[in-house]
């Protein structure tokens, strides 16, 4: 189905005056550029146009206006890097880092033997009950200089000094790296 190539912009009880006031003194440059999208096309301009003068995707152009259609004056915020919906309190960070060197996932009924991030978001949510994703628990164990390394395949009949090497590195200590 191919979008609709005429679209209107309202403008909820704006004045297009008021618009162009406010488009010159907002701070935030993804707010000017919903302003100017929106004012463009009130007097005229196709969307095409507005992407050249903003030096942006059409496809941003739609975005714009539509949140500007849904929400009105709350679209002129940006949630990029946000989290509306995820509040890790410092109780509950310090639960995460102790639940990651001491225990297993077996420990609290999930399915697993290594934490993974999603698996730690559930654990938050059986215990805390509070929505979080699996990069907000990433992000919060590379600010505590874990790392994370990816599961290699590695066949039972290999070679056997590959194996003892690997035995190796399976202990936790201060020359390795701490695994989730």
């Amino acid at each position: 189905m191919s979008r609709t190539t005429s679209t209107t912009a309202n403008l909820h009880k704006h004045s297009i005056d008021e618009l162009k006031v406010l488009r010159r003194t907002y701070p935030p440059e993804y707010g000017r550029n919903i302003l100017t999208a929106v004012i463009m096309l009130n007097e005229g301009s196709s969307v095409k146009e507005i992407s050249d003068f903003l030096a942006k995707a059409i496809m941003n152009i739609y975005t714009y206006i539509n949140r500007w259609n849904e929400l009105g004056m709350e679209a002129l915020i940006s949630k990029r890097g946000k989290s509306s919906n995820s509040r890790i309190t410092a109780e509950m960070e310090a639960d995460i880092l102790f639940t990651v060197m001491n225990t297993k996932p077996n420990d609290f009924g999930l399915l697993g033997h290594v934490w993974t991030a999603q698996l730690l978001a559930d654990y938050i949510y059986q215990n805390y009950e509070e929505y979080c994703c699996a990069q907000t628990i990433r992000n919060l164990l590379h600010k505590h200089h874990f790392s994370f390394k990816r599961a290699q395949k590695q066949p039972s009949k290999g070679v056997e000094s590959d194996r003892e090497a690997f035995k190796k590195n399976d202990n936790f200590d201060a020359f390795c790296r701490k695994r989730f």
